[in-house]
């Protein structure tokens, strides 16, 4: 059936406008991020100290912000747009590395920095790999 009053559906794009409340808390999660970054890079100096056993809990906040901040902006993509395991693997890195300067003088610490590390080589490795059929296409010589 069709009309002037119908609606085809099939023909529709998708729904292409991201959720700008995400988009904005990604935004400001991020912000947020570098300005505190910044602050310990000015406190540092000013203290002279650039050790961590002044502000442990706080180097943390950063990167657990950063974390939440990349985690915001996947949720605003479409899915069929997302590379969703850089995004989640990165997101998890900087929580593990974040909870570890949250802790810094357990066992946990120590666990936690390696797994950040695995995850962030993990992340990088897959972030450099083309995939896809014929991603190597025409690219390798012999």
């Amino acid at each position: 059936m069709s009309g002037p009053n119908t609606v085809n559906t099939v023909t529709q794009p998708p729904h292409t406008h991201p959720p700008y409340l995400r988009l904005w808390a990604a935004i400001g999660l991020g912000v947020t991020a570098i300005a505190v970054s910044a602050l310990l890079i000015v406190i540092d100096g000013i203290t002279g100290s650039s050790g961590w056993a002044h502000h442990p809990g706080i180097s943390g906040a950063p990167l657990l912000l950063i974390a939440a901040a990349i985690t915001a902006g996947t949720l605003t993509q479409p899915p069929q747009q997302r590379r969703r395991l850089v995004p989640v693997l990165a997101a998890l890195a900087f929580t593990a590395w974040g909870l570890a300067q949250l802790l810094p003088n357990s066992a946990a610490a120590g666990y936690l920095n390696d797994t950040a590390i695995l995850l962030f080589v993990i992340d990088a490795a897959y972030a450099v790999i083309p995939r896809g059929p014929g991603a190597y296409a025409g690219r390798i010589r012999s």
